[in-house]
């Protein structure tokens, strides 16, 4: 009797109704147990569990009991409990709900694009020219997508007389396919007031390209162009809202298919309230199918002035239980194509660098005022001088702060590294963000021509950070993709090109496009299923409710058709949930498959 008594109270412990809940249950098993003490809501049995804990890394079996994880063991530890709604998934791979910590999806179709093409600049003017023709009545036309290479592969970029010939009494907005330049006619910049005596926001950075008099050419770069956005195209036709929410509704569903429970939105050029008005709006109509983290973007340095006010505006208007609000986002440089990613050495056939957003100065500033708030920073980073540059305000603001420091910083793209830099993420906890579908290489990739060989070659060393035991998360950074949005945003492609560093061979241009350098960058599967749960739960400050399995975790799990790490590698693309399971209910698939 006795002993039956002491097993009764373990039970307790182990389905959360003592304080010891939060703490990981061992495995136990006793066929003395009266299995009917545990009546828990669901039970799988005969899985392969990544777990993502150290201490239990692999189980058989989970319970699940009031949407957490009550119990985490082997297979003989399933007679110790008792459910209706009992699964024997028959060795099926199930591994933590995933976290996309770096995403876009509230911006899909926001920008109403008119898409122009050609193979070269000739055929697209000639294109521009018959849009307008098509499309008379538009005030703005505004069109997509310029290939950034045809145009930058001298210094200059595109020009505005160009446009003034084919398109001269009506005002023209070009974005380029990589959505971080914009080519302007004369008459748009007369529009919004750009003329020799504008100041840029940041020079060489957020910058209205001139010629050799100071007049603006028309190519406008980064955050000169964004800070536009809201103000000339606001979302206004009744249609094209429906239009906008339904694709952000879609998208978030195509999210959840795969996998994702949680994701940190990396911000919507300016659209802020618009988007996260829709995101609440769905969280409202119950069509919010997952943890959604907004944030306010700083694109020109003048934003920083507003931006914990209005994130925290953002979270008195439009916060609730899914959708919150903890981290301002910081563009400290741009892309190397449009060379106004900022790096320390500079770019061929350029004789300065170009600076970051901020100064290490500017960025403490605002890193302690974040801290007085107890709020978190992101930051988009891809060259060295970038990287370089948060990690020293980091490691002052720390100094200044000590061990109290709140905020947790987050790196993004990271695309070079001074080598000085690698083991710093670790010190100075801060998290390495990457795209990893990004990894794989490219032919003819003007970053090379811009760079060099030596510094190309040594692009993206996730792994790198990784093994010195920092936290690393893992995200899509998507928003755009058409089609094939959901396979740039899906999790799997992230997985396979990180791991291999090789696009899908359908998408290669050459038959021995092969792998990116440096080969000892591939990242282990392991690694890539840490960043995208329990890394990437830390960065949403979730680690104690999510990120692994164990008992006293949220229930957010997911059940793969195929087991990860016996496919192929060239087949991890296709890899798809059978089911994902959040707060311990099924939203997607079935666990009966």
């Amino acid at each position: 009797m006795f002993r039956k008594v002491i097993y009764a109270y373990m039970i307790v412990v182990l389905l959360g109704f003592a304080s010891g809940c939060q703490k990981r249950a061992e495995s136990v098993s006793d066929p003395v147990l009266d299995s009917s003490l545990v009546n828990a809501d669901l039970v799988i049995k005969n899985a392969k569990i990544f777990t993502g804990s150290p201490k239990q890394p692999w189980a058989e079996v989970l319970v699940v009991k009031d949407g957490k994880f009550v119990f985490v063991g082997t297979r003989k530890d399933a007679e110790l409990f008792s459910s209706d709604v009992v699964f024997d998934v028959r060795g099926k791979l199930i591994i933590p709900g995933m976290v996309d910590a770096h995403a876009h999806p509230g911006y899909v179709n926001v920008e109403q694009f008119g898409y122009v093409e050609g193979k070269t600049s000739k055929e697209i003017l000639s294109a521009i020219r018959s849009y307008a023709d098509r499309h008379p009545d538009k005030d703005w036309l505004r069109l997509c997508c310029w290939p950034t290479d045809m145009f930058v592969s001298g210094d200059q970029g595109p020009r505005k007389e160009w446009l003034d010939e084919i398109v001269p009494d009506r005002l023209v907005w070009f974005e380029s396919e990589t959505a971080h330049d914009y080519w302007l006619n004369s008459k748009a910049l007369k529009h919004l007031g750009i003329d020799e005596n504008t100041v840029d926001p940041k020079p060489g950075l957020a910058m209205y390209a001139r010629d050799e008099t100071g007049e603006p050419t028309g190519w406008l770069k980064e955050g000169a162009g964004v800070q536009y956005f809201s103000q000339e195209f606001q979302l206004t036709d009744e249609k094209l809202m429906r239009r906008h929410k339904e694709s952000v509704a879609e998208t978030l569903q195509i999210l959840s298919r795969h996998g994702i429970t949680s994701l940190f939105d990396a911000g919507n050029k300016g659209f802020g309230d618009y988007v996260y008005a829709v995101i609440s709006e769905l969280e409202k109509e119950g069509r919010l199918p997952l943890r959604y983290y907004g944030t306010y973007q700083i694109f020109v340095p003048t934003r920083a002035d507003d931006a914990i006010a209005e994130l925290k505006r953002y979270r008195r208007e439009y916060g609730g239980e899914r959708l919150r609000f903890n981290s301002v986002k910081v563009f400290m440089d741009g892309i190397t194509a449009n060379r106004s990613a900022s790096y320390s050495e500079t770019y061929k056939g350029m004789s300065e660098t170009v600076q970051p957003m901020f100064s290490v100065e500017e960025l403490l500033e605002l890193l302690l005022a974040l801290h007085e708030e107890k709020l978190d920073l992101h930051v988009h980073a891809i060259g060295d001088l970038a990287v370089g540059t948060v990690l020293d305000a980091v490691e002052a603001a720390q100094t200044i702060v000590s061990e109290d420091f709140y905020p947790r910083i987050t790196v993004a793209h990271i695309a070079i590294l001074n080598p000085l830099d690698v083991p710093r993420f670790k010190k100075l906890g801060v998290i390495a963000n990457f795209s990893p579908w990004w990894f794989g290489a490219e032919p003819n990739d003007v970053a090379e021509g811009l760079l060099g060989s030596e510094r190309y070659d040594r692009m993206y060393q996730a792994k790198s950070i990784f093994d010195t035991g920092a936290t690393v998360t893992f995200s899509s950074d998507e928003w755009w993709g058409g089609e094939m949005l959901p396979t740039y945003i899906s999790p799997y492609l992230g997985m396979q090109v990180g791991h291999t560093r090789q696009y899908p061979k359908d998408w290669w241009v050459t038959d021995s496009d092969g792998a990116r350098s440096p080969l000892d960058e591939r990242l282990e599967l392991v690694q890539l299923l840490e960043g995208y749960t329990s890394h990437g739960a830390y960065q949403l400050r979730l680690e104690d409710q999510l990120g692994s399995i164990e008992a006293g975790k949220i229930a957010d799990f997911v059940m793969l058709n195929e087991n990860l790490f016996s496919i192929d590698s060239d087949q991890i693309l296709r890899l798809r949930p059978s089911a994902v399971v959040m707060e311990g209910d099924v939203v997607q698939g079935s666990l009966s498959n």
